[in-house]
């Protein structure tokens, strides 16, 4: 029997799981293609940008993960430019693939918008590796301009930073940013210690796509951090030292970090399919494009609902893992020539770091918890996922060198 050639374009959450998945199924020939040698772990990233963890902690090799399977399994490190949908052909950079079924799942970047004056020249964002390091880089280099100018400075001097977009990243990067400028000081005894952190949030609450639990908790554990929020305002004009807000007020500041939304990957936006106004591929009750029966799309990139309810899915790390687990389930059921199967996709819950040792959950729609223990929880999840991906590089790396 023909082994078919499966193909998953992008290393992001969905793609990592459907890779997994897949990897369980004889009579497949499976390749994982990314422009990027290793698995961002953007769920862990806040850490990171804290000084808690090491750039090796938000991170996942691709190539020793791919050669920890017990079948062969294909890592190819390319930039994906178009697919042919017609003759099931992957055109990257350098030279083209064929596939027998495809899973696109080349995730979102940060939304950017034109309208916007001096925005793309002025900001920092956390939606890739490279943007993250960039911004602990600038951030640890002015904390250490600041702390040279110890003897010039006073109690009222600050270091102000913006974050435009109150949906969890920027919640989670403000409670972080600020906890961790607050004990950063502490810790050391200096008297440079005022950070002024500004949340802009163009509704009335942080994380206005989730429950009133989550938003009266996300905004309760910020004004405890002494973060600054600014509600029914966006960002119209961007200067190096100042933003300008709809109402005409100007914000001054030292960094923008850009959190306001997201918008479907540069080779999402190059395909001829059929989508969403937002951009996104519109996909049927199996999560196949609309007019191709051998292409699945999961992940940011795809407008995802619950096939049982038709209730559309939020754009987590979690949507994601299930759209994912999903669709290998469907892969596998055609290969072994069975019929395509409906399940019904619900996420299990939300939750947030909230700064330091504090959280807030919502499981279950019923459950709700806040402070240490839905910090842990939270914490319990990423180490489960970051864990066994961890354990399976180990195990790749082991097999290339015993064959050298």
């Amino acid at each position: 029997m023909n082994k078919k050639r499966v193909y998953i374009i992008g290393a992001g959450y969905a793609g990592i799981k459907a890779l997994t998945q897949l990897a369980k199924i004889d009579n497949i020939e499976l390749f994982l293609l990314d422009k990027n040698s290793y698995h961002y772990l953007q769920t862990d990233v806040y850490d990171y940008l804290a000084g808690m963890v090491n750039l090796a902690d938000v991170s996942v090799d691709l190539y020793t993960l791919c050669h920890s399977f017990e079948r062969n399994i294909t890592f190819l490190q390319e930039n994906v430019l178009r697919v042919d949908f017609e003759k099931n052909s992957i055109i990257t950079e350098h030279t083209r693939y064929t596939y027998d079924y495809l899973i696109l799942s080349s995730g979102a970047q940060t939304m950017l918008l034109d309208s916007i004056e001096g925005l793309k020249d002025n900001f920092h964002g956390i939606k890739s590796l490279g943007n993250a390091l960039a911004f602990k880089q600038r951030f640890e280099q002015n904390i250490f301009n600041k702390l040279q100018s110890e003897g010039k400075c006073s109690r009222e001097s600050t270091y102000n930073i913006v974050i435009a977009g109150a949906g969890l990243s920027g919640v989670e990067i403000a409670a972080q940013m600020a906890d961790y400028a607050k004990e950063f000081y502490k810790d050391a005894g200096y008297l440079c210690s005022n950070v002024d952190i500004t949340l802009i949030n163009s509704k009335k609450m942080p994380l206005p796509s989730n429950s009133s639990f989550m938003q009266k908790q996300a905004a309760k554990r910020l004004r405890q951090l002494g973060v600054k929020m600014i509600t029914d305002s966006h960002v119209t004009k961007v200067e190096p030292k100042s933003v300008t807000l709809n109402h005409a007020d100007k914000i001054d500041m030292d960094f923008l970090i850009w959190t306001a939304g997201i918008m479907p990957s540069k080779l999402t936006n190059a395909l001829d399919v059929k989508k969403s106004k937002r951009g996104q591929i519109l996909v049927d009750s199996f999560y196949r494009l609309i007019d191709y029966n051998n292409v699945f799309a999961i992940g940011d990139n795809a407008q995802l609902f619950n096939p049982s309810t038709n209730e559309m899915l939020p754009p987590t790390a979690q949507t994601a893992e299930l759209a994912a687990s999903y669709v290998a389930s469907n892969i596998n059921n055609i290969i072994a020539g069975k019929e395509l199967v409906k399940q019904s996709i619900k996420p299990r819950g939300f939750l947030a770091s909230l700064g330091g040792r504090y959280g807030a959950a919502e499981l279950f729609e019923s459950i709700k918890l806040s402070g240490f223990i839905a910090y842990f929880l939270k914490k319990s999840v990423e180490k489960n996922y970051k864990n066994p991906l961890r354990k399976k590089c180990k195990e790749g790396y082991q097999n290339i060198m015993n064959q050298k």
